[in-house]
């Protein structure tokens, strides 16, 4: 892989893959994409200062969400992705915020029944609605939703030296991932390390109920930091049950997140302990050879844009030298695959055109955009690898 990509080359790909983006949720809107697509343009207008058409993009995300029989509350997806962009949207614009109120009405409904088939994950669970819990701009809302969330994670947690959760018999897993069910996972998409930085950010957040989550929080590492594994230069695996076998340099899963992960965890703990753990994982995750890092597409969720994107952070986080190398060549291999026409990508029913931010272009132009800059970016918030703050009060 090259390393020679300067900054310029990077931000004129971002641009070109937010172009590639926005030609193909124009021809086919929905409102995952069209969110996705708000959301970059508001970091790109952040970052370049010309307009991108950040609020048009929401606009029309809000027209599709009203013509919606079914509306599901997730962070992605849902509609807690539409009030936190509504939220970033308005905190930078200056703009007033208006008619999130049935939003918090439907989340606080849901929370307090959570269905037993959810998982107590980021994409499509429950650390979702802690993060639009947290960055809610009204304190009386982070203080009733959050307090929900932790007493589900207190009931659907399972204690063994420590605390942890299992993953559930979900429709789409019984569909696609049957050997999972009941699995100890430990990623930071649907497991462990998620719900480690989760409840690190709640119990920075200043709340009544903040020592409840520093409580979870310290039973949660205690159980957590037993599971490391070394394993062919990895450190975690996938998850408890998988643990002979070396989990993927990603985001999603392996050493990669996780380190960002236990970086937040540090910071509300202030743990050396951890702190170590987090630096050994980067460190782990940087060393391995790229060729074993079982990389197979561009996107940001597990692919080259997120190891790109991780290289900087690290670089950022810990006095790691060989962190700006890693970021560069990851880096370069996207800019390689561009080269040869649109991004295409993995899924569960081969290679096609995506998008979106975890799996597809605008998640890959934001991952550059970052490496080129180092601006700390709003959508980090989205993937539990950065405190959750939340936006200023009503």
């Amino acid at each position: 892989m090259s390393e020679h990509l300067t900054e310029v080359d990077q931000l004129d790909l971002a641009r070109t893959l937010f172009g590639d983006a926005k030609s193909g949720i124009e021809d086919s809107p929905d409102l995952v994409r069209l969110l996705d697509l708000a959301t970059a343009a508001m970091e790109f207008e952040q970052l370049f200062g010309d307009n991108f058409s950040a609020s048009s993009a929401f606009g029309a995300a809000v027209s599709v969400m009203r013509s919606q029989q079914q509306l599901e509350p997730w962070l992605y997806g849902g509609v807690a992705h539409v009030g936190w962009v509504a939220f970033h949207l308005s905190h930078t614009s200056g703009s007033s915020l208006q008619g999130v109120g049935r939003f918090d009405d439907m989340i606080m409904e849901w929370v307090a029944d959570f269905p037993e088939d959810r998982d107590i994950d980021l994409p499509a669970g429950l650390l979702g609605l802690g993060v639009y819990a947290l960055v809610h701009p009204d304190p009386a809302i982070r203080e009733r939703i959050t307090t929900q969330i932790l007493q589900v994670i207190r009931k659907r947690a399972e204690e063994a030296d420590g605390l942890y959760v299992r993953l559930t018999a979900s429709p789409a897993r019984v569909n696609r991932r049957p050997h999972a069910i009941g699995q100890r996972d430990l990623g930071v998409a649907h497991g462990a390390a998620g719900l480690i930085s989760y409840l690190a950010s709640a119990s920075m957040s200043g709340l009544r109920c903040a020592g409840e989550a520093a409580q979870l929080l310290a039973a949660t590492l205690k159980w957590f930091l037993r599971q490391r594994s070394p394993l062919n230069g990895t450190i975690y695996p996938h998850s408890v049950e998988s643990r002979y076998e070396p989990s993927r340099s990603a985001w999603c899963y392996g050493d990669p997140g996780i380190s960002l992960a236990l970086l937040v965890a540090a910071e509300a703990t202030g743990s050396a302990s951890v702190a170590a753990a987090a630096r050994e994982a980067a460190a782990a995750a940087l060393a391995r050879p790229a060729d074993r890092a079982r990389v197979v597409d561009t996107c940001l969720c597990h692919g080259t844009a997120g190891l790109a994107w991780f290289g900087r952070r690290a670089a950022e986080a810990w006095e790691l030298p060989e962190a700006r190398t890693y970021g560069a060549r990851w880096a370069a291999r996207v800019a390689q695959e561009r080269r040869q026409g649109p991004l295409h990508y993995v899924g569960f029913e081969g290679t096609r055109r995506d998008t979106s931010f975890l799996e597809g272009d605008l998640g890959v132009a934001l991952a550059l955009a970052y490496h080129a800059t180092g601006r700390p970016p709003l959508w980090e918030e989205r993937l539990l690898t950065t405190r959750i703050r939340a936006l200023g009060d009503l």
